[in-house]
């Protein structure tokens, strides 16, 4: 089963929109849809969109992505050579990890544990 994830919408000053391309079109379920060598780019995770732009002076903060099954991600995200933080399980049931992309920004895969049948 293919693991998805879901982002609403973000744009990110990236220093090199071609390696940025190449890094996030690995997540499994991304999708480029729009691309202007050297200005920008769509990409399509899941259900949200990324922009990607061209522009120097990045800002560095951590994106949050749902899960439907984080160990899974965490396989695919792996296979696909993004090397990511091992998912730690918190006290408050959330599963997670982290990547880090070319630019330094921080990728949060994440995801609730579903409550036990009683």
């Amino acid at each position: 089963m293919m693991n998805y994830v879901s982002l609403e919408g973000l744009s990110l000053h990236v220093s090199d929109l071609e390696q940025s391309i190449a890094f996030y079109t690995r997540i499994p379920g991304a999708e480029l849809l729009q691309h202007r060598a050297g200005q920008f780019a769509r990409v399509r995770i899941g259900t949200g969109y990324l922009h990607l732009v061209q522009l120097p002076g990045q800002k560095r903060f951590h994106m949050e992505f749902d899960a439907q099954n984080v160990q899974e991600m965490y396989e695919q995200l792996c296979a696909a050579g993004l090397p990511a933080s091992t998912p730690k399980k918190h006290p408050w049931g959330k599963t997670d990890f982290r990547l880090i992309d070319p630019d330094g920004y921080a990728l949060e895969f994440g995801g609730m544990e579903a409550p036990s049948a009683s």
